[in-house]
């Protein structure tokens, strides 16, 4: 039941694998991973544990996630990404009904690392689906769509947790999540189904392009924007709720717009970065490329990240604190996308596989180190406003990175690679 690249690459089945794909990220990353900012007071309040336990969890989660985007990527050589990305995303399910039912920390701490390890497994296996069945030319634009799945997941947690919150409390939020990831595991059995059906050539064999291509200087760069992304956005985003209700004073209702501008925006965000992402630059007299629109999204996601901790950082009222919305929205969740077009813009799709592993992990690393700075200034200061000071110090060092990243051009193409259906 895998995908494979060998699916007649039209318009149409393009944009079903996008879709599908960008379903699967809502679900995962959307509903699993950044759900529990959005019901972290009311959870702490009702089983009882600290923003200190809350940042040693959400650490914990992150270094989940370095783990599942290391191993995944051997899981999909072994058993073919599209097994890996269904078999994740049921697993998601399963663990969203579990903290539906979660009753103490240790439970609720358990349900939630496995919902980070699984969103890696889902994400980072997609390069080796992606990077044959999309064309070249709108690949960013793909990614950067599949990327925004986040941000739909995150649009709809704005839009339909207050609701939940008010009439059935925290509970009926998990369940509900879990109801849509089950349905949408069933479309994902089907769809696959139908993308094996129009397979007839024999899957290759999957080889490993060896250590010293992962450690070329682009991708040392790009781990280096991974892990500072992770650094400053995931913190930011995990005590998004906590500060401005503990620390801000401001109402649920702010919060919640303040969540379904983040996913609002997000939903485009991709997109508008991903196609000047996939602009070229004009080359000069020399050869050499002068403006290239990948670094140029890189550097404009950075740009507005800055702004977003910045605003967070002056301790806003409500109407600043959705500007800082808005420019968080923008910048945060498309990083992603960029970075894994970039790698497989880049490189061949089994070697892009392996470097969007370890920019993953990078990221987790990042996100873990920021989440326990974030638990521990509320314990030390008693506020959170320290942790958007220091991610405003990450996003500049962030920028400057995304200015020394190479240009895309490569000096042999992309070739075809087996890794989606490998058995």
């Amino acid at each position: 039941m895998d995908v494979s690249p060998r699916v007649s690459p039209d318009f149409a089945n393009q944009l079903a694998v996008t879709l599908l794909l960008t379903g699967v990220i809502a679900a995962t990353y959307g509903f699993g991973v950044y759900l529990f900012p959005v019901v972290l007071p009311q959870m702490k309040q009702d089983i009882g544990f600290n923003y200190a336990q809350a940042g040693y969890i959400t650490a914990a989660r992150q270094m989940a996630n370095v783990a599942m985007a290391l191993l995944s990527g051997i899981a999909a050589a072994r058993f073919g990404a599209a097994r890996v990305v269904l078999v994740a995303t049921a697993l998601s399910a399963l663990d969203l009904t579990g903290l539906a039912f979660a009753h103490n920390t240790w439970m609720m701490g358990f349900a939630l690392v496995t919902l980070n390890a699984c969103a890696a497994a889902t994400w980072v296996p997609m390069m080796a689906l992606i990077a044959p069945l999309i064309d070249e030319r709108h690949r960013a634009k793909a990614i950067g769509v599949i990327g925004s799945g986040t941000n739909f997941g995150v649009l709809l947690n704005g839009l339909m947790v207050p609701a939940l919150l008010a009439s059935w409390g925290w509970r009926s939020v998990w369940l509900v999540t879990a109801m849509l990831t089950t349905v949408l595991s069933a479309v994902m059995v089907l769809m696959f189904k139908r993308f094996r059906r129009a397979s007839a050539t024999p899957p290759r064999q999957f080889k490993s392009p060896g250590l010293r291509p992962m450690l070329a200087k682009k991708f040392l760069l790009v781990y280096g924007i991974a892990v500072l992304c992770g650094f400053a956005g995931v913190p930011f985003i995990t005590y998004f709720s906590a500060y401005s209700h503990d620390d801000l004073h401001l109402g649920l209702d702010v919060t919640a717009h303040a969540w379904a501008l983040v996913g609002l925006v997000g939903v485009v965000s991709g997109l508008v970065l991903g196609m000047i992402g996939d602009m070229h630059g004009s080359p000069d007299r020399n050869g050499r490329t002068q403006r290239d629109g990948m670094r140029a999204a890189l550097v404009s996601a950075g740009v507005l990240l800055l702004c977003a901790s910045l605003i967070a950082a002056s301790r806003p009222g409500g109407y600043a604190l959705m500007v800082a919305a808005v420019a968080f929205g923008f910048s945060f969740f498309p990083i992603f996308g960029l970075l894994h077009a970039y790698v497989g813009k880049t490189s061949a799709p089994a070697l892009a596989a392996l470097v969007c592993g370890i920019c993953e992990a990078a990221f987790g690393v990042g996100g873990a180190l920021g989440n326990v700075m974030g638990g521990l200034c509320k314990a030390l200061f008693g506020s959170f406003q320290p942790v958007y000071g220091l991610a405003s110090g990450a996003s500049v060092i962030l920028i400057g990175l995304s200015f020394l990243v190479p240009s895309t051009r490569r000096d042999t193409p992309v070739c075809r690679s087996g890794l989606a259906n490998s058995q």
